[in-house]
């Protein structure tokens, strides 16, 4: 019998992300969906005249027709025409207009 180190591989069914947290790993052990879990944007449209961000640290830009709001992933930027900050709380910001796209940069 060969002595040394042995790594037990995984199922494989979810890849690991890098970077990824304990509290990350334990959600996608037992399998808890990711919105519920974390602080990682979560990002909803409500056809082109509505978004809401959730799990946001701030806004980086706000210029007519482009908002960019600063996430723990990145930046997610909004371009439309009379865009306005409808709400805003400590977890979500909901901007209103004619919304015309949604980018991620990361």
């Amino acid at each position: 019998m060969k002595r040394g180190i042995h790594r037990i591989k995984g199922s494989g069914k979810t890849p690991k992300e890098p970077g990824e947290s304990l509290g990350e790993k334990l959600a996608r052990l037992f399998e808890i969906p990711a919105d519920v879990y974390g602080n990682r944007p979560k990002v909803t449209a409500i056809g082109r005249g509505e978004v809401m961000i959730e799990n946001f640290k701030g806004i980086m830009d706000f210029q007519d027709g482009m908002i960019r709001i600063n996430t723990n992933n990145g930046v997610i930027r909004v371009t439309g025409e009379r865009l306005v900050i409808r709400e805003i709380t400590s977890e979500e910001i909901i901007i209103g207009g004619k919304i015309s796209n949604i980018d991620y940069d990361a």
